[in-house]
C-alpha cells in the first residue's frame, strides 16, 4: 500500500512539474515576462487597470488627433497598433516608450515623423503605411534594432542618407504603391544594398504629372 500511494504521489507530481513547465514555456513564446499571458487590450480603460501588465495595446476606429499620453503609461508596452483613427502627430513623448518592438500606426493622416521615434532603440518593425508620409527623419538612421519598415501607399520618393547606416540591420523596407521614378528607385538600392527593396513597377512616362 505505501508504494502504490508514493507511486500515486509520484506520477502527480511529474504531472504538476509538467505542467508548470508548460505554463512557463507559453509564458516564453510570447517573450517578454512570465507576468505576459498574451492579452491583447483594445481599450485605454480596461489597459489602465493594470498598467504595469500591459504588453500589447490595439486601438483602432476611434478618432484621435495625436497618442492619448495615458499610453505612456505603459512602461512595458512591446507592441502598439494605433490604425485607422485618423491619427495626425505621433507625439515626441514616444520615445518613453523605450521597450517598444513593434511599433503600426498604419491606416491614418501622419504627414510626418519625429525625430523622437530614434528613441525607440529596441523596434523592430514599423508600420506606417496609408499615411501621407513624404519623409523620414535623418533620426531614423541609429534605430540599429530596425528590422522592417511597411511604408506602403506613401508620398515617399526619397530615403535619408543616414539609413546607410542601417544596411546590415535593415532587411525589408515595403515601398509599394508608391509611384517611384526608375532613378529614385536606383538611388534607394544603392543606399540599402542589402535590403529587400518592394516597389510597384510603373512606367516612368506614365509618371509626367505626379505630385
Amino acid at each position: 500500500m505505501k508504494f502504490c500511494n508514493y507511486l500515486i504521489i509520484s506520477i502527480l507530481s511529474i504531472l504538476f512539474i509538467f505542467n508548470i513547465d508548460e505554463v512557463l514555456a507559453q509564458k516564453v513564446r510570447y517573450g517578454y515576462s512570465q507576468d505576459d499571458d498574451g492579452t491583447v487590450y483594445k481599450t485605454l480603460n480596461d489597459a489602465l487597470k493594470n498598467p504595469e501588465k500591459v504588453y500589447r495595446l490595439k486601438l483602432t476606429g476611434k478618432r484621435m488627433d495625436s497618442i492619448p499620453e495615458a499610453v505612456f503609461k505603459f512602461y512595458n508596452l512591446r507592441e502598439l497598433t494605433i490604425k485607422n483613427c485618423k491619427l495626425q502627430i505621433i507625439n515626441q513623448n514616444i520615445g518613453k516608450l523605450s521597450k517598444l518592438i513593434y511599433l503600426n500606426v498604419s491606416a491614418n493622416q501622419l504627414v510626418r515623423l519625429p525625430r523622437q521615434i530614434a528613441d525607440l532603440k529596441e523596434l523592430k518593425g514599423l508600420v506606417i503605411s496609408r499615411n501621407k508620409i513624404c519623409e523620414l527623419p535623418e533620426s531614423i538612421g541609429t534605430m540599429s534594432k530596425l528590422e522592417i519598415i511597411d511604408a506602403w501607399d506613401n508620398p515617399l520618393y526619397v530615403l535619408p542618407e543616414s539609413m546607410a547606416n542601417m544596411t546590415e540591420t535593415l532587411k525589408i523596407i515595403d515601398l509599394r504603391q508608391i509611384p517611384l521614378w526608375s532613378s529614385e528607385i536606383d538611388a534607394m538600392e544603392k543606399l540599402l544594398p542589402r535590403t529587400n527593396v518592394l516597389t510597384t513597377s510603373y512606367c516612368d512616362c506614365s509618371m509626367g504629372g505626379r505630385k
